[in-house]
C-alpha cells in the first residue's frame, strides 16, 4: 500500500509536534493539493521510530543533521524505494521553528511530502516557451512562502506550492501557486529556486533574495540537481 510514513529520529523536535506536522501535510494533501492538481490523495502518517513500515510506503525521516551544509531536506529513489530526509538542526540553528512560520520543520516536511507525493521517482519535467525543461519540484519555486493548516487545536505552517499552470507556458490569467504569490508560468519567487535544464545542461536558478546558507546544499550528491543529472 502507497502512503507516506513520517518518522522522528530527531532529538531537536518531539515526537507530538513531528505529528502534528504529519497531520497537517495530510490535511494539506487532502484539501488542497489533491484537488488541485486533480489527482488521488495519499495518506501521510506518523509512524514511531521501531514499527515496522509495511512494503510500497515512502519513508520521510525528520533528523537532526543534514548531509550538507545549508541541505533542509530531500528525497530520492533507490532501487524500488522512496525516501527522503528532513533535517530539524538547519532549522533552528537559521532561526526557525517547529511548526510556526515560513522556515519551520513542519513547512519542510510539506515541501518534501509533496514533492514525493507527485514525482516520487524524482524524473518529471515541463518545457517553458524557449524549450528549456523545468523539474517538477513543487515547493522549490515558493519554499519562502508558507501557511498555516489547523490540527488538534494548533496552526501548523505547511509549505505554498505551484499549479499545474506554473509549468504551461501557454497558461495566461490563472493561480500560479497556491497563495497566489506569483504572476506567470515559471516564475521563481525571490526567495525560491527552481532545477532547470537548457541544451541538456542542468542548473539551479535562484530568486534574488534566495538565502546565502542554503546554497551549498544545493549542490551536494543528493541534492535536486545532481539527482536530475
Amino acid at each position: 500500500m502507497v502512503f507516506i510514513a513520517v518518522v522522528n529520529h530527531s532529538s531537536r523536535i518531539s515526537d507530538g509536534d513531528v505529528q502534528l506536522a504529519a497531520r497537517a501535510c495530510a490535511t494539506q494533501v487532502r484539501r488542497d493539493v489533491a484537488p488541485e492538481w486533480g489527482v488521488k490523495p495519499l495518506s501521510v502518517v506518523y509512524m514511531e521510530k521501531n514499527a515496522p513500515v509495511p512494503p510500497g510506503a515512502y519513508v520521510i525521516g525528520v533528523f537532526d543533521d543534514s548531509d550538507q551544509a545549508g541541505a533542509l531536506g530531500w528525497h530520492t529513489k533507490d532501487g524500488d524505494a522512496i525516501y527522503g530526509k528532513v533535517f530539524a538542526g538547519p532549522v533552528f540553528d537559521n532561526g526557525g521553528s517547529a511548526l510556526e512560520g515560513e522556515l519551520s520543520v513542519s513547512a519542510v516536511l510539506s515541501h518534501e511530502v509533496l514533492e514525493a507525493y507527485l514525482d516520487p521517482r524524482v524524473q518529471l519535467w515541463a518545457s517553458d516557451a524557449d524549450g528549456a525543461l523545468w523539474a517538477y519540484e513543487v515547493c522549490d519555486p515558493v519554499e519562502n512562502f508558507a501557511y498555516e493548516v489547523k490540527v488538534g487545536g494548533r496552526k501548523v505552517s505547511v509549505s505554498d506550492f505551484v499549479t499545474q499552470a506554473w509549468f504551461d507556458s501557454q497558461s495566461t490569467g490563472e493561480a500560479y501557486d497556491f497563495l497566489e504569490k506569483l504572476t506567470k508560468p515559471f516564475e521563481i519567487a525571490e526567495g525560491g529556486y527552481a532545477v532547470k535544464m537548457t541544451d541538456g545542461k542542468v542548473d539551479q536558478v535562484y530568486g534574488a533574495r534566495f538565502a546565502e546558507w542554503k546554497k551549498p546544499g544545493k549542490a551536494h550528491e543528493l541534492s535536486r540537481m545532481a539527482r536530475r543529472n
